[in-house]
């Protein structure tokens, strides 16, 4: 009862019997007491409780926990005060960030006294029950997210409680056996983290309970793209089990969502998840394990703790997910009648059906109209009576006149009756407009969906001689609005990017988006390529302009794949897949312009492809070589050193040279592998050829950019000089001038420690890129290295020497050492000794060798005669 409520009543019983004294009395009680109470109990409601996730924000399974958690706790009591963190240890599982994360947190928290500690996921868990006494004044902790076998690691410790983390490989395996009961493998899909390898093992467990025989092939082993070329060899009585794939094998992180919609959309068999964020991406279902359920319970446990029960005394919970969620999209492309399926399920991306949302609406109409039809019936039979009456009762003018009243009053009422019966029936059609529009129709944009694309599109394409392009249109960095300005900025930009590209569209052009940033137009009556370039070039103008969105002007490119119909496709799928092809082959070109695909982009693509699926075994087969190239010092006419250049000799592919594979290994991230082990093979055959020979010869080898931004890069090379036993001081970095112009804060500072260890730093091919002479007075290089393009114009009459006779002078001026590549003629060689340079390479002296043949060179470099 409210304050003003009781004084209220204190005056209605001032009014009454009571004595005055008495009333006054019991007024300046109730007065004084009420709000002192009041105030003393709103102060203990203020317990602090801390929120710490495992992961980052962002990652749809923790953001569910989080929200399951607030929300358990904001029903108990809203006035808690909550603070929430984030070790981002899925990202970086670093002993450092651990070290960053502690201090952070002691600073933030040991001086405030946490009442309970809410974890998710097992990083959280550990740290917050290892740290608690140093930072969360020993509070209880509360857990979700940690499976049994996480929970082990845990035995020792006391006061916590929480929520296990349940997955059901055994249900969703009954599932699928009850779903086709040929099903003889089962394709387990996990990554090599803590949780994805007891996950995994959870699977397999399951897998051989559910039925001893069934074939289970773990994917641990193989990389995102391994996994996804193999799809189409995958036998139909076999099923894709996903549990947790996040880093790929070589430790990069994987978008999870993006690898489970690939996964479902190239598979021909259906694809199973034990978690919730796996769905809505093409994944069939499965019993799943759901992030918002775990949270809310432990929110609970959390409320339980601050009334006072201790923590060690509840007992650890343990759901159990008693329905099977799937998609019925995917149902229907697999053919699944829910028959098949369990009896309780929970189903998603069921289309609109009128007939079921509106089913009792419609009954009731009928019913409506059966009744209305049965009252004109009575009508009839009422009037044929009254006629009858009316024959034969003629004489009772009177009776009759008001019986003929009542009747009209009852036909009056019959019409109005029908009258709102027909307005229900327009007000019906309205809504099923609507309903028809919103199913197919964009909610942000207003355009056309990926749903009309597929039904109304696609239908026309079952007619052969339909002849058009599609264009499938992606904004260049649009996540870098999302990520600087956020979501409201980048859903405004789209709108009138949107509005813009409308203004394109006619009868037989239809603008659709796909989702995100990618638009697609659909234009039919287009003959030729040339017609299609013209449309193409239309779309990239429309974006010459800024777009000025809420005082912020931006300015946005686009890369369009094209693909002819029915030439490159006569089904939308095959189209969508050949544009989007062709749209990447744009992104790789520089972005902001257009590509038609063909058939050699196709082969383009299954050459990469082989490529990165060689990469594997590559080293283990030992098929990389590495070939030496000596470098002649001009002043003592004596070999300095060597340059390390790579070679791959494959089974099938043959000879591949640097140019073929390198720029996809630093695409895949596989170049961080090769060039560690190119510069230990390179540094340790130096090593033991100067010991061997007495001699101290240098290695030049040349670094990726992807090396070289690694944190650990420096740590790396330290390593492998000290494993080779080779002097810092023979070993030169090759770099090239782009390098070093797109990372040059970054580069810089990595490049100063290297020096400080004695390591020399070279710019590759310098002069045929930035050549900005502001890095070589900042960069502490040693070595400029002239490109054979300028060493080529020696000795050629249409062309002159001045850019070699400028790079070497600057570079003595500067106390740089200056290295001539593709020397190849005498007349090269003498014009090179006379201007000052100061070593040469190239093939005048030698190509590049192997290690055998290059210690035949060197022992008989002496008795060469060179001319």
């Amino acid at each position: 009862m409210s304050i003003i409520c009781v004084k209220k009543q204190i005056v209605l019983l001032m009014g009454g019997h009571m004595k005055k004294h008495l009333l006054f009395f019991v007024l300046l009680v109730v007065w004084f007491l009420i709000p002192f109470q009041k105030v003393q109990a709103s102060n203990s409601d203020y317990k602090h409780i801390l929120i710490l996730n495992s992961y980052h924000s962002g990652f749809q399974w923790t953001d569910n926990q989080t929200e399951g958690i607030l929300s358990a706790l904001s029903m108990d009591n809203p006035h808690y005060n909550i603070s929430i963190e984030h070790m981002d240890w899925k990202r970086y599982p670093t002993d450092k960030n651990l070290d960053n994360i502690y201090k952070s947190l002691q600073d933030k928290y040991a001086l405030q006294k946490i009442d309970v500690v809410v974890t998710t996921d097992d990083a959280a868990f550990y740290f917050a029950l290892e740290n608690r006494s140093t930072i969360f004044s020993d509070a209880p902790v509360v857990f979700c997210g940690v499976n049994s076998t996480g929970l082990l690691q845990a035995k020792d410790e006391s006061n916590y409680t929480g929520v296990l983390e349940e997955i059901y490989p055994e249900d969703t395996i009954r599932a699928a056996l009850k779903i086709n009961p040929s099903i003889n493998t089962i394709y387990l899909i996990y990554d090599n983290t803590e949780s994805g390898m007891s996950t995994g093992e959870l699977c397999i467990k399951a897998a051989n309970k559910v039925n001893s025989t069934l074939n289970v092939i773990s994917l641990n082993q193989e990389s995102s793209t391994d996994i996804i070329n193999q799809l189409p060899d995958i036998n139909q009585n076999s099923i894709i089990l996903i549990t947790t794939y996040f880093t790929d094998l070589d430790g990069s992180p994987i978008n999870h969502q993006a690898f489970c919609k690939k996964i479902s959309s190239e598979s021909y068999v259906p694809v199973y998840h034990l978690y919730d964020f796996g769905m809505n991406q093409g994944v069939f279902g499965g019993y799943l394990t759901t992030g918002r359920q775990q949270g809310m319970e432990a929110g609970e446990l959390a409320n339980r703790i601050i009334k006072g029960e201790k923590a060690d005394e509840i007992p650890i919970l343990s759901l159990k997910s008693s329905h099977f969620t799937y998609d019925y999209l995917v149902a229907q492309k697999f053919q699944i009648k829910k028959s098949q399926l369990p009896l309780q399920n929970i189903t998603m991306n069921k289309p609109f059906s009128f007939l079921e949302t509106y089913r009792n609406l419609v009954i009731t109409v009928l019913f409506i109209i059966i009744l209305l039809a049965s009252f004109s019936g009575v009508l009839l039979f009422y009037i044929r009576k009254i006629n009858k009456m009316k024959y034969k009762l003629a004489q009772n003018n009177e009776e009759l006149s008001q019986l003929y009243e009542e009747l009209s009053a009852t036909e009056e009422e019959l019409r109005a009756q029908v009258t709102d019966i027909s307005d229900a029936h327009e007000q019906l059609e309205e809504y099923s407009t609507k309903l028809h529009h919103l199913a197919y129709h964009d909610t942000l944009t207003g355009l056309y969906n990926r749903l009309y694309l597929y039904e109304e599109i696609g239908e026309k394409l079952e007619d052969n001689s339909y002849e058009g392009a599609m264009y499938f249109i992606d904004l260049d960095n649009f996540k870098f609005v999302n990520d600087a300005l956020g979501h409201s900025i980048g859903d405004e930009l789209l709108i009138a990017i949107s509005n813009r590209l409308l203004t394109l569209t006619s009868k037989n052009i239809a603008l659709i988006r796909l989702g995100g940033d990618e638009f697609v137009f659909f234009a039919s009556k287009i003959k030729s390529k040339e017609v299609a370039k013209d449309f193409a070039v239309k779309i990239i103008n429309i974006f010459s302009s800024n777009f000025d969105i809420n005082e912020n002007r931006l300015s946005v490119t686009v890369s369009i794949g094209i693909a002819m119909f029915p030439e490159n496709g006569a089904s939308i799928d095959k189209l969508l897949r050949n544009a989007d092809m062709a749209m990447y082959k744009v992104k790789n070109n520089g972005k902001n312009g257009y590509y038609f695909f063909n058939n050699q982009l196709k082969e383009e693509l299954m050459e990469r492809i082989n490529i990165e699926k060689n990469f594997k075994n590559a080293l283990e087969y030992k098929e990389f070589q590495i070939h030496y190239q000596p470098q002649i010092k001009i002043g003592t006419d004596n070999i300095d050193g060597f340059e390390a250049l790579i070679r791959w000799q494959n089974k099938e592919l043959g000879m591949l040279s640097p140019i073929k594979f390198i720029s996809v290994a630093e695409e895949t991230g596989f170049i961080t592998v090769l060039g560690e082990w190119i510069l230990k093979t390179a540094c340790n055959t130096v090593a033991k050829l100067n010991q061997k020979l007495n001699q101290s010869f240098n290695i030049s080898v040349n670094i990726s950019v992807i090396q070289l931004v690694q944190d650990d890069f420096v740590k790396v090379v330290k390593k492998v000089l000290k494993e080779t036993c080779l002097s810092p001081e023979l070993l030169e970095l090759e770099i090239t001038e782009s390098v070093i112009m797109e990372s040059q804060e970054l580069v810089t500072e990595k490049i100063k420690i290297l020096r400080k260890l004695g390591i020399k730093i070279a710019i590759d091919d310098f002069g045929t890129g930035y050549s900005s002479l502001s890095y070589l007075r900042n960069i502490p290089i040693t070595t400029l290295k002239i490109d054979k393009l300028f060493v080529d114009d020696i000795g050629n009459p249409l062309s002159n020497t001045d850019v070699t006779d400028t790079i070497i002078d600057l570079g003595h001026k500067m106390n740089l050492t200056i290295v001539a590549e593709g020397v190849e003629t005498k007349e090269q060689l003498t014009y090179l000794k006379q201007n000052g340079c100061d070593k040469i390479q190239g093939y005048f002296y030698s190509k590049p060798l192997p290690i055998q043949k290059l210690e035949e060179f060197i022992n008989n470099y002496q008795q060469l005669d060179f001319g």
